[in-house]
């Protein structure tokens, strides 16, 4: 019973975590904004694609709002593929 009463009065164990290293506190929010603009981008030619009317002919405006949603994506799926290459094989 006396070692029961003991138990109770001792603080929980801590948990000891790592802290995180600058540089890696940086990688990680360099990746998280280049995941945000990808998606950013996706759902702009998503909705691009998704308000066009199906015609035969489309305007100079329509066509180049498509194309520059669909190059915003080409643009930051090469910033990702960069980061990949300058990160990935770190460790």
């Amino acid at each position: 019973m006396e070692n029961v009463a003991q138990n109770e009065a001792m603080p929980p164990a801590q948990i000891l975590m790592p802290k995180p290293n600058p540089e890696d506190e940086k990688v990680k929010e360099e990746l998280q904004a280049i995941f945000l603009d990808i998606l950013g981008s996706a759902q702009k030619l998503s909705y691009e694609l998704a308000t066009i009317d199906m015609k035969e002919n489309y305007t100079r405006e329509e066509l180049k709002e498509l194309f520059g949603s669909a190059r915003e994506i080409i643009f930051n799926v090469k910033r990702l593929h960069k980061f990949l290459e300058k990160f990935g094989k770190r460790k």
